[in-house]
């Protein structure tokens, strides 16, 4: 089966073997579908036309995609050509499912103030949330070391118009905070980084009332995500372990709440992880990096690419996921952390990134069945023609 987008519909195609009927065909004519996957089925209706063996094409609504059936006697051309052509019309980033912006429109509070009594300190909060009563489910994304949680508005944002309510905390060392990190603050910044994702999802209450109109979140469900040492954060509340002395404030652990775990450019093996530190890893994951994203602990020592993607080869196996974009860096070419680091800029890897990561956070928070299946069933590297490699286990 080989599945695309189409205007926010995800589009199957499946050939099965038929029985061969001359030139007669029959188009879901009473499915009213937009124009893309009209002018698909007409090509493939033309495709017919030349090879008798495609003899029929249906329409048909299964759960919440539009699944293409085509119908196909033995003939091995008349199929491979099908395919390729679906191909073909269903290649780029942008013909991803999820790849374009939801049906909500997003709203931002840009500076929330939430204070944390644990810490004793006033924490600043990005939320974004869909314009909608919900319940939405909440994603806490933690930001890069010295980053600025605006900087994640091109994938954050684009999660809340698919329907979430997304938050991100200014961590002790965001660059957007009034006052720069303290020496001291800084031997406890792992420990308050990891406590201040808990601190969102109990605070789920305020972040309702801070929005401008009524909008509820969902107690249910909920992810955590996050970006370098945003993402080492985000893996130690899906269970990364760290070895003792490292956990010295309440919620700075684990945290079974969340569901499922998107990180972007994670980390391997350090110091202060225990040997087994990946081992209880066991929820849903994703894990996305480049093969320009080394891996720098500040030893000096500097790690391949595949070091940051130690989230998904070290975990174990059972709803795992690798995302690596060809020739994608740590920042994107400066469009998520930091704008003035990487390479050129590249919408093309914010594309790919938010779109699938869009599908994972549908299949495994929101338990979309049709989500799961395409991030089970298609060549996402054909799709993005060739410049994402994409594994599961």
């Amino acid at each position: 089966m080989l599945c695309c987008s189409f205007h926010r519909q995800l589009v199957c195609a499946q050939v099965v073997p038929g029985q061969r009927s001359g030139r007669e065909f029959a188009i879901g004519g009473r499915v009213d579908l937009n124009g893309e996957a009209n002018a698909l089925g007409i090509l493939l209706r033309h495709v017919a036309l030349l090879l008798p063996g495609l003899v029929r094409l249906r329409f048909r609504w299964i759960m919440k995609g539009l699944v293409l059936s085509c119908h196909a006697c033995s003939n091995p051309c008349a199929r491979a050509l099908a395919i390729v052509l679906l191909v073909a019309g269903c290649s780029g980033p942008e013909a991803l499912y999820r790849s374009k912006p939801g049906a909500f429109p997003v709203r931002t509070v840009e500076d929330l103030l939430l204070h944390d009594e644990v810490q004793r300190r006033s924490m600043k909060v990005r939320l974004h949330y869909p314009d909608g009563l919900g319940p939405f489910p909440l994603i806490v994304y933690s930001h890069g070391a010295f980053c600025s949680p605006a900087m994640y508005d091109l994938v954050t944002r684009h999660w809340a118009s698919h329907g979430y309510v997304v938050a991100l905390p200014h961590h002790l060392d965001s660059l957007d905070n009034p006052e720069r990190m303290a020496p001291d603050q800084l031997a406890r910044l792992l420990a308050s980084r990891v406590r201040d994702l808990s601190f969102l999802l109990d605070a789920r209450a305020d972040l309702q009332l801070a929005a401008d109109r009524p909008m509820r979140i969902d107690p249910e469900r909920a992810a955590v995500s996050g970006h370098s040492f945003g993402g080492m954060i985000a893996m130690i509340k899906s269970g990364l372990s760290l070895k003792d002395g490292q956990y010295d404030l309440p919620g700075s652990s684990a945290d079974p709440r969340f569901d499922a775990a998107v990180i972007m450019s994670g980390v391997g093996p350090m110091p202060q992880m225990t040997e087994d530190a990946y081992a209880g890893l066991a929820g849903p994951l994703l894990a996305s990096g480049g093969t320009l994203d080394e891996g720098n602990i500040g030893t000096g020592e500097i790690f391949p690419w595949e070091w940051r993607m130690s989230p998904f080869t070290l975990a174990p196996a059972g709803d795992k996921y690798s995302l690596v974009l060809e020739d994608g860096d740590h920042y994107l070419g400066g469009l998520i952390c930091r704008e003035d680091r990487g390479g050129n800029p590249d919408p093309e890897g914010v594309t790919i990134v938010r779109a699938v990561s869009t599908i994972f956070l549908d299949a495994y928070v929101r338990g979309d069945q049709a989500a799961r299946r395409y991030l089970q069933t298609t060549n996402i590297g054909g799709v993005t023609k060739g410049r994402a490699r994409f594994a599961s286990k």
